[in-house]
């Protein structure tokens, strides 16, 4: 799949630390839609700072520096969560689910899970100019065909689940496609159009869960409802309402 909504200018490397980085000398381009794509990221970064393991040749690790049309504020930065959670989940519902039944979750605020393992990693970095996003830089990373993972990362790929053969080119031209797609549904149908698919695929919602609250140091037994507008977790507990921004909670996987 090469076809676009809107022209991509995709620069190739044979490795790099982490596209992320190297996609930051783009901010200030006025191209829109500059892709990053490299099959050996050495250093990749994921959330909170943590690294995100891949092997050489066998997944997708790439970046798009992306320019908002519709204007974004800063209270709204999840919105790129959203789209890009969405597209991701789209994708390999699609292409794969059909084939295999398996379900497949977005994990709050942008991971992609399968059989309660993790298979993509999505990173969003933001640059400012008064209250609006100027740039937006969206790493990705999807696990394909590695098979080596250590028990903490609670992770795995494509092949280990669905047992498929895999082309990464086109795994990683639909995944674009689809972002783009989920974007121009955004400025087209609104915030809450988009926002609705994503929490209807939420990982573990409406089920008993446990999660770790790092403000009180306390572990607990919630239930994940939904999100808010401005991208806040909505978790009842006995039989109340709490908010949680992405670094106040953190999932418990057995």
């Amino acid at each position: 799949m090469k076809k676009f909504i809107w022209p991509i200018n995709l620069i190739i490397l044979k490795e790099t630390n982490s596209t992320n980085q190297y996609a930051k000398k783009y901010i200030y381009e006025k191209y829109n839609w500059i892709v990053i794509w490299t099959m050996n990221q050495t250093k990749g970064i994921g959330m909170n700072k943590n690294f995100w393991h891949t092997e050489n040749k066998k997944n997708l690790t790439f970046s798009i520096v992306f320019k908002p049309i519709k204007t974004l504020y800063i209270k709204k930065i999840y919105i790129m969560n959203v789209i890009t959670s969405n597209a991701i989940h789209k994708t390999l519902s699609k292409y794969y689910n059909p084939k295999n039944k398996k379900k497949i979750w977005i994990k709050w605020p942008n991971d992609i899970i399968i059989d309660d393992k993790k298979v993509s990693g999505i990173l969003i970095e933001n640059n400012f100019f008064s209250q609006e996003i100027h740039t937006t830089i969206i790493g990705i990373g999807l696990n394909v065909y590695q098979k080596e993972f250590k028990k903490e990362w609670n992770a795995s790929s494509l092949k280990k689940i669905f047992n498929l053969d895999f082309d990464l080119d086109y795994l990683f031209y639909s995944i674009i496609y689809f972002i783009q797609e989920e974007y121009l549904l955004f400025i087209t149908h609104g915030e809450k159009f988009i926002r609705e698919y994503y929490i209807k695929h939420l990982y573990l919602k409406d089920k008993s869960a446990f999660f770790y609250v790092y403000k009180t140091n306390n572990y607990i037994i919630g239930i994940i409802r939904s999100i808010t507008d401005q991208g806040f977790l909505i978790v009842e507990l006995n039989k109340k309402f709490y908010f949680f921004y992405h670094k106040e909670i953190k999932f418990l996987i057995p």
